[in-house]
């Protein structure tokens, strides 16, 4: 019966009929004009599911899988109005910034809303873009479709229709199932809202290029407002990224077909540039570069792309039940970030170097820099109570999962090659619960550790009990050296901020000052508060990659006596941000230590036989 009315849905369609001459049933039917786009703002019409309760709720969510952060997507919802199928107008109340309330909803036919994009949002809260929305007409539409299309709780399930009439010549880029497609209608099809979630779609004139093998269809869809890359530029590098995981992975790709969403732009947006994984895609958000800089963006973009492909392996097809079962609107975080974004880091680059396309030098002077990226974080605070807390607690300590979280993939994965003889490695134990779980299955996630050692040894348990739940930290140097990749620590001078804790602020992505300690000098002659935003140091621009270069290291010698001007951002009483100078003489400095990776040539024959086996060869 769903097919059924779907065709009949299309055929009225394609003559044009009013929606409030469709047949309502068990679906979503929803309705747009890109047309009719009006000041980043697009109106959504829906035919609801037949509702058989007094009062329903509509929802959008407040969290999408792959995020980590609460976004609260209703808040760019502005007048939502129900109806009943003559036309009247049923009664709605919000009930929160994410729910309506729907009065007499056994009669419910027809809500229609405006929605706002998410790119040109100026609150505090800015959504991350590959997580957004985007409406600029006659030019390009990013649908994250979670930003448009909400559901009814007791209809998650239910099948959706997603019909949109669009400008002549655009082209709606999907791993949506597509039904018709004219010069001026596209319709997409999806069984449940969790599939309408993980398959945004972008809608502007094409550039595409397909990349075909024989298990997988890949598509490439490419906007780019300054013409500097193409989807043909980019489809070279893909294809051998794409053919290294391949062979990685045992010869065949983790999806039927996979659509890389490349959208370029000149726009500031929230101040990080990036991507997100699904299923069957990934969307990036990136700067537009003039044509002579392509090559270095698409350089760039390898790594990026290696990371979110893999996604398809963990945690989308390996997962716990919080992924598994995934609340929208009341998420729960699973304690095992390290295996979702951290593994999957650690094999984005990690397949690069086994597949030759990176060498062991460059890939050293990568674990350098993961080394010293996660010194910036709380390295003593277990890695599953971050991840349980990512959306509160410990949401300024999400970003070491690809700094951390990669060398604890490195880390199990050498342990885990040696405790086999060579014999496993992090991948065939990954592909083993693959076969016992998959995407439909969820495993527990108090239970994970115990089913990893079961695969493999004692001692891959006591590493998750000391370095990942415990606050040990990693014996990078004792464990690297077991595959000849010597981990050396260089002393240099660095300002003795006298223990002040920094996080992230994912908001504003600047750092930001936590916790200082009173009785340091140079910290009280200088000003700092807690709460304060690092802009600049000494003129400098700081963030999280320029960090440690700024206070002092290997390349910027700091000594007593030298000035010390910082400009930091703090909210005054009224809540109103303002841009503070600080300065001081540094009247103190401490010893550090950076991490030097060196590749050891000279190699015991155990090391060589493990490293042997670590490479694949």
């Amino acid at each position: 019966m769903k097919l059924v009315i779907s065709a009949l849905t299309l055929i009225l369609l394609s003559f044009n009929i009013s929606s409030s001459q469709i047949l309502q049933n068990d679906t979503y039917q929803y309705f747009v004009d890109l047309n009719k786009a009006d000041n980043d703002q697009l109106e959504i019409e829906l035919i609801t599911p037949v509702i058989s309760t007094a009062t329903a709720e509509f929802k959008l969510p407040a969290m999408v899988p792959g995020t980590y952060k609460v976004y609260n997507f209703g808040r760019f919802i502005s007048g939502l109005k129900a109806f009943d199928n003559s036309g009247n107008e049923l009664k709605t109340e919000k009930k929160d910034v994410d729910s309506w309330e729907i009065s007499s909803a056994d009669k419910l036919y027809r809500l229609k809303y405006f929605v706002d994009d998410s790119f040109d949002d100026t609150s505090d809260n800015k959504v991350f873009e590959p997580a957004g929305t985007s409406i600029e007409k006659d030019t390009v539409f990013i649908f994250n479709n979670h930003g448009f299309f909400g559901y009814f709780k007791e209809n998650l399930k239910n099948e959706y229709v997603l019909n949109f009439t669009k400008p002549e010549g655009f082209y709606g880029t999907s791993s949506l199932i597509n039904t018709l497609r004219s010069n001026n209608l596209e319709v997409f099809t999806a069984p449940d809202y969790q599939f309408v979630v993980d398959n945004p779609i972008m809608f502007c004139l094409p550039d595409t290029t397909t990349i075909n093998f024989d298990e997988t269809s890949v598509m490439i869809s490419v906007y780019s407002p300054g013409k500097g890359i193409s989807s043909a530029d980019l489809s070279a590098k893909l294809k051998v990224l794409l053919t290294a995981i391949r062979n990685f992975l045992g010869g065949k790709l983790s999806a039927d077909r996979y659509t890389f969403l490349f959208y370029f732009t000149n726009k500031e947006g929230s101040g990080s540039f990036g991507a997100l994984e699904h299923n069957y895609s990934s969307l990036y958000f990136m700067p537009d570069v003039p044509k002579e800089s392509a090559p270095y963006m698409i350089n760039q973009l390898q790594s990026t792309s290696a990371h979110e492909f893999y996604h398809t392996v963990t945690p989308l097809n390996l997962h716990s039940e919080e992924i598994g079962n995934f609340d929208f609107n009341d998420p729960k975080m699973s304690k095992h970030l390290w295996l979702y974004e951290g593994v999957t880091e650690y094999f984005a680059d990690y397949i690069q170097l086994r597949e030759g396309l990176v060498d062991l030098k460059e890939y050293g002077k990568n674990i350098e820099r993961k080394i010293s990226g996660s010194m910036m974080f709380n390295d003593s605070l277990p890695f599953t109570e971050m991840s349980l807390e990512a959306l509160g607690k410990y949401e300024e300590q999400y970003f070491n999962v690809y700094q951390k979280g990669a060398l604890i993939g490195l880390s199990l994965d050498i342990l885990i090659r040696e405790e086999s003889n060579g014999s496993m490695g992090l991948q065939d134990v990954i592909n083993i619960m693959l076969q016992k779980y998959g995407k439909d299955k969820s495993f527990k996630d108090e239970d994970l550790f115990d089913e990893i050692v079961a695969l493999t040894s004692p001692k891959i348990g006591e590493f998750f009990q000391k370095y990942v739940a415990g606050d040990q930290r990693i014996p990078y140097s004792e464990i690297f050296s077991k595959v000849g990749i010597k981990v050396k620590s260089i002393p240099y001078n660095k300002i003795d901020m006298g223990g002040i804790q920094m996080g992230f602020n994912q908001k504003t992505y600047r750092l930001v000052i936590r916790q200082i300690a009173e009785d340091n000098s140079f910290v009280k002659d200088l000003g700092v508060k807690s709460g304060d935003e690092l802009v600049s140091i000494n003129g400098k621009e700081i963030n999280f990659m320029t960090m440690r270069d700024i206070f002092g290291s290997l390349k910027n010698k700091i000594k007593e006596g030298d000035n010390f001007e910082m400009v930091v951002a703090r909210n005054d009483e009224s809540g109103t941000e303002k841009m503070e100078t600080l300065k001081a003489v540094v009247s103190k400095v401490k010893t550090a230590f950076d991490s030097e990776v060196i590749v050891e040539k000279e190699l015991s024959e155990q090391q060589m036989k493990l490293k042997t086996a670590w490479l694949g060869k």
